[in-house]
Parts: structure tokens; sequence; C-alpha cells
């Protein structure tokens, strides 16, 4: 069963079906140990969990790898987050996959 299937009006929106897609390691099975670079602290990551946060950290110069979001918000409170990242690959489920364990 494929996990995610590239949304046609938008290439860089990935519609998820389960969280198994590697790109979603940060998300779903990375520590924060593993997130964190020690060696190179500007190659660490961080998870930023809301769309004041995100916007806050792009306002900051933070420059993101992905964004994981409900599907709800890719036309609605996420719209200008969305537009400030650029190309970068962009996951969206509804709500009930992406609270799935």
């Amino acid at each position: 069963m494929p996990y995610t299937k590239q949304i046609e009006s938008s290439p860089n929106i990935i519609e998820i079906t389960d969280f198994s897609a590697p790109g979603l390691d940060v998300y779903a099975r990375n520590t924060e140990a593993q997130l964190l670079n020690r060696h190179e602290p500007h190659r660490g990551l961080f998870i930023a969990e809301s769309p004041k946060v995100v916007e806050r950290a792009l306002d900051a110069g933070c420059v993101p790898v992905s964004l994981l979001l409900e599907r709800k918000h890719i036309h609605g409170e996420a719209r200008e987050l969305i537009f400030r990242c650029g190309k970068i690959p962009i996951y969206t489920a509804d709500y009930h996959i992406l609270t799935k364990r």
C-alpha cells in the first residue's frame, strides 16, 4: 500500500496515507537526540508544532526542511506559511491519520 500520494494541483504537497514514508522519520521515528547535532549545531533540527511558532521561526531566519500539516490547514491557517516556505515537501493528511500510533 503506498504511503504518500502527490497532489496534482501543487507539486510540493504530498498526501499521507500512513506514517511509513521515509520523509516522515523526523516527525514519527527520530528521537530528540537524533534531531540534535552536538558537533555541528547548525545542522540540527527542531520541530515547530504550531503555525504561530513556524511563523516566528521563519521571521527569525530559520529555514524549514518540510512541513507536516492537517489537511484542513492547507487552504486555511497555514496558507501563508506554505507560500513563505517555497518548494519544500509539505506532508498532509486528515486528523485521524496524523494522530494514529
